[in-house]
Formats: C-alpha cells, structure tokens, sequence
C-alpha cells in the first residue's frame, strides 16, 4: 500500500467520524422538508417489488454494501463523473433504476393495478378484480381501500446518484383532475445521499359529490461510512386522503339512465344518495379521510474482513469490505387516523342504509362523527452473519423485537382507548441475485409470543432463478395467522356502537411464475386458502366464515411484435371454491396494440395504439361509505362493454408526455359499472408529462 493511500485513507476514516453526528442530526432535521420520490410503473402478481433493472447496467453490488453504486470514486472528483443514478429498496441490495420505458406510461396512476376498480373518481377508494387479501401479522386498523395509492416503506427508494436528480410530472384532465409530483434526489458526499418526494392529486369528477383530494410525500436517506462497516439508512413517509361521498347514483334503473348518453351527457345533473353540506353547492355532506405517517430509521455495524486491491501496475488501489457479522437495530413510529363525517344526519337515510336498529328512533338533527386512530413503536434488533463469497454472500439474520400498539376511539362526546404491548420473534435467510444466472433466495419468519396477538405468525419463502437470455422463474409460499382488525371489532359513534368478538385469520398462498424473455412469454398461478375470513355482508355488518375456501388464479401474458407493431396480451382466470363469500369476475382480459417507432433520426420516440379491457359478469363487491369499506353482495351482476382507451405518447430526451382518450366505449354503448350504484367516469381526456433535470 502506498504512502499517499494511506495516508488519504486515514484523513477521509477522521472526517468521516467527526462529521457523523451532523450528519444524524441533519437527516432528522430534513424530515420537514417537502418529500419525493420516482413510481417504476411495473405489474406485479406476487405482492412482491418488481425487479426493474436494466441487464446492461448491473452494478457489482452485493449484501455488505447495501447498493452502493461501486462506480463512485471516493473523493471530490466523483462530481465530475458522468451522470449515474440508481436506487434500492429496503433491506435490499439489488440496484434499481428508474422507468423511461414509453409503451404504458400513460397510465399514469401511482401504483394502480390494471385491475384496480375505483368509484367512478379518480383517486377515490379502489378494490383489486384480482382477489388480493389483506395479510397483517400482529394488529392493525383495517381501513384498506386507499392501499394501492399510499406510498410506504416497502416501496420507499434510497438512491445514489453522482449528479443532483430532479423529476417534475404533471397531468391534467377532464372535470379538474390535477396530478402534481416533485422529486429531487442528490448525494452530499459520495456516500451519503438525500431524496425527497411530493405528491398532489385532486379531481372533482363526472358525478355529484365525489370530490378527492390527496397529499403525499416522502423522505429518504442513506449513509455509508467509508470503511464500509457502518450503514445508516432512515426515511419518512406520509398519506393523506380525502373523499366526498355521494353514497351512489339514486336510482333503481341505472342501466338504461346511463344507456341514453345524449339525453346525460352532464351528469352533475343525476340524483346521487347523499346531501349536501349545508350552506355549500359542491361539497359533500358525508366524507372520510384517512392520514397516515412512519418514521423509520435503520443502524448497522459490520465486522469483516478489509482488503486493498491494485490493478497490474499498482498505480491504484481499491478497498474492498467483506462482512462476517453484524449488529442491526430498527425502529419504526406509525401513525394512522381515519375519521367519518356526517355533517346533515338524517334518521331516514340511515334506515334506508339498514342501519336504523343501532340509531335513535327520534330524527337526527347533529353530525355524525367518529375518529379511529393508531399508534405503535415498533423496536427491533437482531444480528447478522454472511456466509459464501463476496459476490454471492448469504444473509442469516435472527432477531428479536418489542411493540407497543395503541388504538383509540373519538366520537365527540367521549374517547376510548386501548394499549398492548407485545413481543416477537424473527427470522430471515436470504442470497439475492446480483448477475446472469444466479440463484435467488430467501425465507422469513416471526412468531408474536406475548400480547394481545399471541400465537400470529408470518412464514415466507420463495425461491427464483435467472436463466440468462432465456428468462427466470420463480415460485413460493406464504403461510400467516393473524388478528381481526380494529375496526372490524369495535366502532362507535354517539348514535351507535357496535363490538365483535372474531376468531383469528389464517391465509395460506402458493405461486409460481416463468417468464421467458425469448418469446416474450410470462405464465403464473397461484393459490388462497382462507380460514376464519371476516367480511362486511350487504346488511353492513362484519360476517365471518369458520369453514376453510380456497381461489385458485391462473395468469399469463404474451407480447407479437411484427416490426414497428406490438400486440400485448394479458389474461387472468380465477375460482374460488364452493359457498366462498368471495365475488370476483372468472375472465379478465387486456389487449394493447400500439406502433412503436422512432422519428427525426431517432430524435423523437412514439407509442401510439389502442388498449382494451373486459371482464366477465359478476356480483361486484358494493360499497358503504359509512365505514368506507367494500361488502359482499350477490342481488346485483355487473355486466359491462370493453373499456377502450386510446393513447398517444411521446419521448423527446429527458421529456416523456402522454394524450389520452379514455372511455372511448361510451360512443357506443352506456357507462362502465365499478360497483353497483358507482359507474365509471364518462369519455375523458387527459394529458400528461415527465421531465427529467439533471444538473
């Protein structure tokens, strides 16, 4: 080792040390900055991150070095580098980079499922055609029907980046759908790097009374120490939604009202189920909202072994870090408030809605409200060994971890509230793939054996391999046993109470999936098996079926292309089994046919085309917006038209923008039915944009 490495790396260890705490302390500080982060619109079967990285730029990263981007150089010239950025997940060490595909961006919507089924309003409560259930190990609240919108840890990015980062996008559409998100993203040093993420999307939809408006944000940051024994990583994460509720369109025969497109082609001026305000014209009388905030920050200290690399004529070293064993500790502070309003009670709507038993018999005259909120600290630590060699290092991490959970319920005239403190045990052994070829594999597990939710349990594993030019395949299981929600078994408000007492919730999934790259070919099935599934009836009460049912889905995908002609096509199949209080259509499908070509000697991309979705008919879930949630019903089949939807988008450099003309199929033919009562947008347009600055 020569005198000046040396001599550079004993300076860079001291800096590093002293500049440690600042760096802590100015982490937290950003924490009131206005947050960001990039959405990579991928499709994802497997409840797990997609992994989106470009073959052609895998970075030599691996488990000890949580995804540092080894191209860095570790001095100031680093800033003179090429613009490089890439971005891992938690606890994840495969790189990442952002979308700049063109083929679906114009589907715009933050993470929303091609089978995602809203009210009829842009950013308005969703439930998934592809049945999903809820898996939560441990407590929880319950209120899930903004869960495809909300940004959270799992889908939280810590980037690196050699040059600052900006993206800016904005869309906006008919009857003043707004989407607004900011993110910027640079590295301080070439180990520490901060990412912020704003969010903004409103919309006053086609209907009476079904405003939204929703705020998010995020906050990233990861540090390195130079010998690359110490890791930090922590981040804040924020949701806010609100939703008018108009309770449905008020009639008896929508089919044909929505059939004669001419004589409503204003539907403001269709009756909808609930009033409003008083003393306004356009808000809504009955709204819910839902908040939630985490705070998450993660400390590591690896032991291992240092080496110094030279090249052939030992003009330049390179250190390099291979751990052995860890020390690890997370802690993690959740938030999470949902609140029901009812400014214009009335004795008679609520009847109507069945729930007259639990209401006074004289007529309301006060608002109706109730807020439910959540509170838990979360403290975890465990300890890590790596085995294997530097590029193919297996993790096995054991660890154990305190709780504390507090639920409590405000409705105006007195508050409840309850405490549980709970302890747990967990588990993880994991090889991630970092190049062609590789193996691919991991398995989880935590047992909480204290508390209220004594006995849940979460076991987790799947394996997958890639097979170079061909592919990968992969395939898993998941087997959980957890509590009912919280608001599933107690809500109340100064007119009414309601308490269940339900049995634990057992989920059993298995899946598999092969996707073959040469062929454009992607298959999968997977397999529920429920017991003890718990599920709002249409008399708006919570029901739960002790007998076990299964669903089993079959899915695939296949892409032509014929030149400049693409022709993407998607499939999904699903049955549950006899008696299941599960309604879902048997047959989805999607059909995209776009031409891709580039223009001006490849100075402008195009991705223009025509995308069709169909379901089969079905019971479709109903929903109450008096516990905003979705309930099973089976009096009501929905029968619907292809959804047509024409797209014309474009790429210019860093600047990508989309025009859409969605709904086409209402030319032809009466509205799409979401759920009953809540029919989908008219024909709409859209336009929308993403630029990319990097300084």
């Amino acid at each position: 080792m020569t005198d000046s490495y040396l001599k550079f790396a004993i300076q860079t260890r001291i800096l590093n040390l002293q500049r440690l705490p600042a760096l802590l302390l100015l982490t937290l500080l950003g924490f009131v900055l206005n947050p960001g982060r990039i959405w990579a619109q991928v499709i994802n079967y497997n409840n797990n991150i997609t992994n989106n990285t470009d073959p052609n730029q895998q970075q030599q990263n691996n488990l000890f070095n949580q995804g540092r981007d080894s191209s860095f150089k570790a001095n100031a010239d680093w800033k003179d580098e090429q613009a490089k950025i890439h971005f891992n997940y938690l606890n994840s060490a495969v790189a990442r980079y952002p979308d700049s595909s063109l083929s679906f961006f114009h589907r715009y919507q933050f993470p929303q499922s091609w089978w995602g089924k809203d009210l009829g309003n842009a950013n308005t409560a969703v439930r998934n055609e592809v049945f999903t259930p809820t898996v939560t190990p441990g407590l929880s609240l319950g209120y899930n029907a903004y869960d495809v919108y909300k940004l959270t840890l799992n889908n939280l990015a810590f980037y690196n980046t050699t040059r600052p980062y900006s993206a800016f996008s904005f869309m906006m559409g008919s009857k003043n759908e707004q989407n607004v998100e900011i993110l910027h993203t640079q590295n301080i040093s070439p180990n520490w790097n901060i990412a912020a993420r704003l969010r903004y999307r409103s919309s006053q939809g086609f209907y009476n009374l079904q405003r939204s408006n929703n705020i998010g944000g995020s906050l990233s940051s990861n540090y390195q120490s130079t010998n690359q024994r110490y890791y930090m990583a922590a981040g804040f994460v924020y949701n806010r939604f609100k939703q008018d509720e108009n309770g449905g369109l008020n009639t008896n025969n929508l089919d044909s009202l929505l059939h004669n497109v001419g004589d409503y082609s204003d539907r403001q001026v269709l009756d909808v189920n609930m009033p409003f305000r008083r003393g306004s014209t356009t808000n809504a009388a009955v709204s819910n909202t839902l908040r939630d905030w985490t705070f998450y920050v993660q400390n590591n200290y690896s032991i291992g072994q240092a080496d110094t690399l030279y090249n052939k004529d030992s003009t330049q070293a390179t250190y390099r870090f291979t751990p052995r064993f860890r020390f690890k500790h997370q802690l993690e502070l959740h938030s999470e408030r949902h609140m029901f309003r009812d400014i214009n009670g009335d004795s008679l709507r609520y009847a109507t809605a069945g729930l007259a038993k639990i209401l006074r018999d004289s007529l309301l005259t006060d608002s109706i409200y109730t807020a439910q909120t959540w509170f838990y600290v979360d403290n975890k630590f465990s300890l890590n060994g790596f085995l294997g060699k530097k590029n193919e290092l297996v993790l096995i991490e054991a660890g154990i971890a305190n709780r504390i959970d507090r639920f409590g319920t405000d409705y105006v005239t007195d508050r409840e509230s309850s405490s549980n403190v709970s302890n747990y045990l967990f588990g993880e052994i994991k090889k991630e793939a970092f190049a062609e070829g590789q193996w691919e594999y991991r398995a989880a597990a935590k047992f909480i054996f204290t508390g209220e939710a004594v006995g849940n349990f979460d076991i987790n594993a799947d394996v997958g391999k890639d097979l170079k030019k061909w592919g990968q395949f992969s395939a898993g299981l998941r087997q959980s046993l957890s509590n009912a929600p919280y608001s599933w078994t107690v809500f109340k408000t100064k007119f009414y109470e309601r308490n269940y007492d339900l049995n634990k919730t057992s989920v059993t999934q298995l899946w598999g999936e092969v996707n073959i790259k040469r062929i454009r070919l992607q298959l999968g099935v997977r397999n529920y098996l429920l017991t003890n599934y718990i599920y709002y009836g249409s008399d708006l009460k919570v029901h739960q079926q002790s007998e076990a049912f299964s669903l089993l889905q079959l899915y695939g995908r296949k892409e032509f292309r014929f030149g400049i002609f693409a022709l993407d096509n998607e499939v999904v199949w699903q049955q549950p089994t006899g008696g299941a209080p599960v309604q879902v259509p048997a047959v989805l499908l999607r059909h995209q046919f776009r031409i891709e070509t580039n223009l001006f000697r490849s100075a402008l991309k195009v991705a223009t085309g025509l995308e069709v979705r169909y379901h089969t008919s079905y019971f479709s879930d109903g929903y109450t917006p008096y516990f905003n949630q979705f309930y099973y019903q089976d009096t009501e089949k929905i029968t619907n038209a292809p959804e047509c939807t024409a797209f014309f988008n474009f790429k210019i450099k860093n600047f990508r923008a989309y025009v859409i003309g969605g709904q086409l199929q209402q030319f032809f033919t009466r509205s799409i039915i979401n759920a009953p009562g809540y029919p989908a947008q008219s024909a709409l347009f859209r336009f929308g944009f993403n630029w990319i600055l990097v300084n």
